[in-house]
């Protein structure tokens, strides 16, 4: 979080991370271009990123791995409603098979009386 007596506007912080994240140049070579401290504008990506749910470096990279997140209700809800979806399927082709087997059964039963 940038202090009050900060000399870098947050606009020009997330202009710079923005600039770092879609040229692909490194924080570090863009921090020397600008000749702000190389540190300041790392902390200033590894902030964006985690303001904004993005990997790291480090999980980018394969480093490691992105650390487990609680899955939050709606993720909850989808696998729930993917487990139903899943069921009535089931249900519906076995209905199905009900509704073939009776027609059969009608067709043979209506040749025997014909």
């Amino acid at each position: 979080m940038p202090s009050n007596n900060s000399k870098y506007s947050e606009e020009m912080r997330e202009k710079t991370v923005k600039f770092i994240l879609d040229s692909g140049k490194s924080a570090t070579s863009v921090a020397e271009e600008l000749g702000i401290d190389t540190n300041t504008v790392c902390r200033w990506v590894r902030d964006y990123k985690r303001k904004n749910n993005m990997p790291s470096y480090a999980e980018e990279k394969g480093i490691i791995k992105r650390p487990y997140k609680r899955k939050d209700e709606k993720d909850i809800k989808i696998k729930e409603l993917e487990k139903e979806l899943k069921h009535k399927n089931k249900q519906l082709e076995e209905e199905k098979e009900k509704v073939d087997i009776l027609k059969k059964s009608l067709r043979i039963f209506m040749e025997h009386h014909e």
